[in-house]
């Protein structure tokens, strides 16, 4: 019995500490409560204070970036603005930074990053396309020089200096460009080199989409003879009516040549100019359009301009350039295609292939290798 008095004792003493102990607690609480929940805006306060002074240089290291980062950008004429709002902010930023100033920094750098990441995705698109391009007949000094134009394009792109990586890639198109004439005009002479020493008696017309084609690359056999296409000749006939009509006189000076005219005649330029130059206005016997029959020199009441470059500069030549595809005739040689036809410019050789053909050449410098796609 005394043992449980003893438990009954031990237990009362457990009881009264536990709860002495929560009292204690309770009472601290309360004390200090008050006191926390009083300074709980100066602690707030506080820390908006640390963020702000962090904040604050954040936005001044953004524009500072901007700043200096600017010029390496290609702008559009909408963008043109952009170093107007980096000087207004500048002048801001004198007096203080303040909320409004941060709005303005958050848009500008919003307009930079896009306008950053347009530059990106069009230089990528056009390096692409550059890579795609087909470097056939290039020297392979020229194939050097546009790899390291490529070098440098990589170098200025990975250092974001946009505006810089746009010209090297615009003078690179350039320059493929300007070589992709060339090697194609290297082409050509290797072709016709080749070609011309054939036996022309072996040569077949011919034709692509129902279109006689001779060039350069394609002759005739000297057997072939059709003589001027009646056609052609009425085609002509009708535009000259037409074209007197508003003035102009047009006169056809020479049509049909056989091959062995066309043979006396080329040998003739050769004595006089020697055969590099002869080749660039002249064609070799079989590859002259003349034989065709299709071929028709034009001139206007002005005999000494037949067949002479200032013929262009004529209201005659203007005339025919711009209303000769309504009567099934095309230039057959623009100015800016001789690396395409192989030929310098003849303001005064038209070609008749049909106003079904004719009609595409309209208001264009389209030269008949690119409309049959050779």
């Amino acid at each position: 019995m005394r043992k449980n008095q003893n438990k009954k004792g031990k237990k009362t003493i457990k009881e009264r500490v536990s709860l002495l102990i929560t009292l204690i607690v309770f009472i601290n609480i309360l004390i200090f409560l008050p006191f926390n929940i009083k300074n709980m805006p100066l602690l707030a306060g506080y820390v908006l204070t640390k963020e702000d002074i962090k904040s604050n240089e954040e936005f001044i290291t953004e524009f500072n970036y901007i700043r200096d980062n600017i010029k390496y950008l290609y702008l559009a004429s909408s963008d043109s603005d952009l170093y107007d709002e980096v000087e207004k902010i500048e002048n801001l930023l004198n007096e203080g930074i303040t909320s409004s100033v941060k709005i303005l920094i958050s848009d500008l750098t919003n307009k930079f990053n896009e306008i950053s990441s347009r530059n990106q995705l069009e230089l990528e698109k056009q390096f692409n396309e550059i890579n795609d391009e087909k470097l056939e007949g290039f020297f392979e000094e020229e194939l050097i020089t546009i790899s390291n134009y490529k070098g440098e394009f990589e170098t200025l792109y990975n250092d974001k200096k946009y505006n810089e990586a746009k010209n090297i890639l615009d003078i690179l198109k350039q320059y493929i460009d300007e070589n992709k004439k060339l090697a194609n005009i290297r082409k050509i002479d290797e072709v016709y080199e080749e070609n011309s020493l054939e036996d022309p008696s072996i040569r077949e017309p011919k034709y692509i989409n129902g279109i006689l084609i001779v060039n350069k690359e394609y002759g005739l056999p000297d057997t072939y003879a059709p003589g001027e296409d009646p056609e052609a000749r009425e085609a002509f006939e009708r535009m000259k009516i037409d074209a007197a009509a508003e003035g102009i006189y047009l006169n056809a000076f020479s049509t049909y040549r056989s091959y062995y005219t066309q043979e006396r005649l080329y040998n003739n330029y050769v004595y006089t100019y020697g055969q590099p130059s002869t080749d660039t206005f002249s064609a070799r016997a079989g590859f002259s359009e003349h034989q065709t029959g299709l071929a028709f020199d034009i001139g206007g009441v002005d005999r000494s301009l037949w067949a002479q470059e200032n013929f262009k500069y004529t209201e005659e030549a203007k005339w025919l350039k711009e209303n000769c595809y309504k009567y099934g005739f095309i230039l057959r040689y623009p100015e800016g295609k001789e690396w395409k036809t192989g030929y310098m410019h003849e303001s005064w050789h038209f070609r008749y292939i049909g106003v079904e053909h004719s009609v595409n050449f309209a208001n264009s410098d389209l030269t008949l290798e690119e409309y049959l796609g050779l």
